[in-house]
């Protein structure tokens, strides 16, 4: 009896632990092919710094540009409750990217393409202060990444953002 209650009680320890470990294992902190001349990484903390509110675990790499200060945001993570199943159905990615663009009022949704990974996003312009704010959702694999970036809306500071966003990978 003695002996069942020990490993009982090691399964109870051991399993939460494992499975931990394991979910943590699968979330792979993305690449940023090409940083723009300008640009540097500003900030990154690893994942698990952050829970989100589903008790998922995120990360973030950070990128500003000097001269105009804007900034790039990518926190990767667990993929959430709300996409599983759905990691490539634009509606699910506009959806989730619509419930976390809560910085902003977005005027415009839809779908593009980062790599080879559907994205669902929100955009918004500020045309009397000059700037515009997206807010990205896409899957590699079995890591969930969210682009937050805010940047001037000159024809420069937005190719010089998207290069920046379109070589996540």
């Amino acid at each position: 009896m003695r002996k069942v209650m020990l490993l009982l009680l090691a399964v109870i320890i051991i399993c939460p632990v494992f499975i931990a470990c394991n979910s943590s294992n699968n979330v792979i902190e993305p690449t940023v092919g090409h940083i723009p001349d300008g640009w540097y990484l500003s900030e990154e903390h690893t994942y698990g710094t952050f829970i989100g509110e589903d008790g998922g675990g995120w990360g973030l790499i950070e990128y500003t540009d000097e001269a105009n200060k804007n900034l790039v945001l990518v926190y990767y993570g667990d993929i959430p409750r709300a996409l599983k199943g759905n990691e490539t159905d634009g509606d699910a990615l506009i959806e989730l990217a619509i419930q976390e663009s809560y910085t902003f009022e977005p005027t415009e949704t839809g779908t593009m393409t980062i790599g080879d990974h559907l994205a669902g996003y929100t955009r918004a312009y500020n045309e009397e202060l000059g700037f515009c704010q997206m807010n990205i959702f896409f899957v590699i694999g079995s890591t969930c990444v969210n682009v937050y970036t805010f940047f001037a809306t000159s024809v420069t500071d937005a190719e010089q953002t998207a290069s920046l966003i379109n070589s996540i990978h």
